[in-house]
């Protein structure tokens, strides 16, 4: 698999040629779990969702729940709810997701993340990946990270 990966990567600058993210949402608290990404990955050292390659013929639902297990350590129910999905000119496309979640966890980190953070959407740390801020700048994804969070606003901006 990591063969067909690096190939991706060269052909169109993305690791896979499609992928899965998500942001988790505590439903007790309504915070945002982020993932801060380490220094070896693609983007180092950026806040950016929880997520990764599609391995064959994965769904982007397989996917983003292998990936965030891997990543956080996290085994506990999730309820996924489609958000935003990045589309490149090279077709790659990222498939974003919020993950709500009993309660916030701690998450066991692998050599991917570097650290993470609870906390509201308009005050995930900078400098923040490219593709969270493609997510957030979704009108319809930020409102329904707003409403699953229970914040009470159902429009934005």
């Amino acid at each position: 698999m990591d063969r067909e990966h690096d190939r991706a990567l060269r052909e169109t600058g993305f690791w896979g040629r499609r992928g899965a993210g998500c942001l988790f949402l505590a439903r007790d608290t309504g915070r945002l779990c982020v993932a801060h990404r380490s220094r070896y990955v693609q983007s180092p050292n950026t806040w950016g969702t929880w997520g990764g390659a599609l391995d064959g013929a994965e769904s982007p639902e397989e996917a983003v729940l292998r990936e965030s297990r891997e990543e956080s350590g996290y085994r506990g129910p999730i309820e996924l709810e489609p958000l935003f999905v990045f589309r490149h000119p090279s077709g790659f496309a990222y498939h974003n997701f919020l993950a709500r979640v009993p309660a916030e966890f701690e998450p066991r980190l692998n050599w991917e993340t570097s650290a993470f953070v609870w906390t509201v959407w308009d005050r995930i740390p900078d400098p923040r990946h490219a593709g969270l801020e493609a997510l957030l700048a979704d009108t319809a994804s930020l409102n329904a990270i707003l409403l699953a969070a229970g914040s009470g606003m159902a429009e934005t901006g």
